[in-house]
């Protein structure tokens, strides 16, 4: 499945950057032993996360809500106190964390962007600027012993390396502790048309059969599941070591859903890819047709979600305006590859007139039409772009 030629997602540009892009040719390929749908050729893990990593979790009260509801859930489950000791995995700024350490829990955030490692420090939660793997396991491990909770939200599809990650977590977590994974649903993304779930820092879209697989090999096994809407769709995964936990009904409804609906077969990729390249064509007609009638369209949310949909659909500056967004590592910048889409601070969305609006962030949907109310009472309209394309 071949997206084309793609700039790395997070990476927004100033306009003395425009010329200096690094582009990839962005493939996909499901793989029938283990059931992994994944990115074929992958840029380097530091021309994805580095000093200025612009994703920042804590911009969201949505997610803040989100991991500040786990944390509580953590602590009661597995009776922390003191004592214990958390370690998180791509903890970006502390947005989960942070509650940790209110409770004055030992704890360690582990965050390859050196920028987003700073801010948590700045919350003061005790961070370490590395990449997880085997080696810093080793080394976490000799400083402050094994942790009692191991949780990755939204990082086990960024990491290439992804059986080194597994065998760090084996060897860190204490032989009655728990690891809590939390990605985008492989099973949403089908559902849903995602595709903008795509993009190089997304290397995997998980699903419950292949992230069993995975873990099976290292002696491990997923003993509970829990799904989410959260990012158009997410799956929590509890993890142990094998038989320390008894398996829930809700792993094994999962798992018979997942064959039912053929998510380990090569032709349900193949129909999602018919589907997106209509959704594609749907969206650059409607666009090209507004402007035709010289309808002024901007863009809200400038996620990494959106370098995929702009650059897939050939969607840039000629046909959008602007976008707002409310990340400050993004506003003042301009959206990577070849869509060079001014980005400007949400506070303005309010007082600049436009006839439509595409909603990029359409997973916020709810929490963004809420706080926008005043656009549709002022007759703008919202194109939604997925899983149909819709005008609201």
């Amino acid at each position: 499945m071949s997206f084309g030629k793609m700039p790395i997602a997070n990476s927004f540009l100033k306009k003395n950057q425009f010329n200096k892009q690094y582009f990839y040719n962005m493939e996909a390929g499901f793989c029938n032993t283990c059931f992994t749908f994944q990115l074929i050729k992958i840029p380097k893990a530091k021309m994805m996360f580095n000093n200025n990593y612009a994703y920042l979790a804590s911009t969201s009260s949505v997610m803040k809500k989100h991991w500040n509801k786990l944390s509580k859930k953590i602590i009661k489950k597995s009776k922390l106190n003191t004592k214990s000791f958390v370690v998180e995995i791509g903890s970006n700024d502390g947005i989960f964390l942070k509650n940790i350490a209110k409770k004055k829990i030992n704890h360690l955030g582990v965050d390859a962007s050196k920028n987003v490692c700073e801010i948590a420090k700045s919350k003061g939660i005790n961070s370490l600027n590395d990449f997880f793997n085997i080696k810093t396991a080793k080394k976490i491990k000799l400083k402050y012993g094994q942790a009692d909770v191991i949780v990755s939200t939204n990082t086990m599809h960024h990491i290439e390396n992804i059986n080194s990650v597994v065998k760090g977590m084996c060897e860190l977590i204490k032989d009655d502790g728990i690891i809590i994974t939390e990605d985008p649903s492989l099973k949403e993304m089908l559902k849903k048309n995602a595709y903008d779930q795509i993009y190089a820092e997304h290397m995997y879209i998980w699903s419950l059969s292949s992230m069993s697989y995975l873990f099976k090999k290292y002696g491990m096994e997923i003993y509970d599941i829990e799904n989410n809407n959260l990012h158009g769709g997410c799956s929590r995964y509890f993890i142990a070591k094998r038989n320390k936990k008894k398996i829930s009904s809700r792993v094994i409804s999962q798992m018979k859903l997942e064959k039912r609906i053929g998510l380990n077969k090569l032709s349900t990729f193949k129909k999602f890819q018919k589907r997106i390249v209509t959704l594609r064509g749907e969206l650059k007609s409607i666009l090209s047709k507004l402007k035709k009638r010289n309808k002024i369209i901007v863009g809200y949310g400038a996620p990494a979600k959106s370098t995929t949909i702009l650059n897939f659909c050939d969607i840039n500056f000629k046909l959008i305006d602007k976008i707002f967004d409310n990340t400050p590592t993004k506003i003042g910048k301009f959206t990577p590859g070849k869509s060079l889409i001014k980005i400007e601070d949400s506070k303005k969305f309010k007082k600049t007139f436009s006839d439509y609006c595409v909603l990029f962030a359409w997973n916020h949907k709810k929490e963004i039409l809420s706080k926008e109310k005043h656009y549709s009472k002022q007759h703008g309209k919202w194109i939604i772009p997925v899983p149909k394309l819709k005008i609201v």
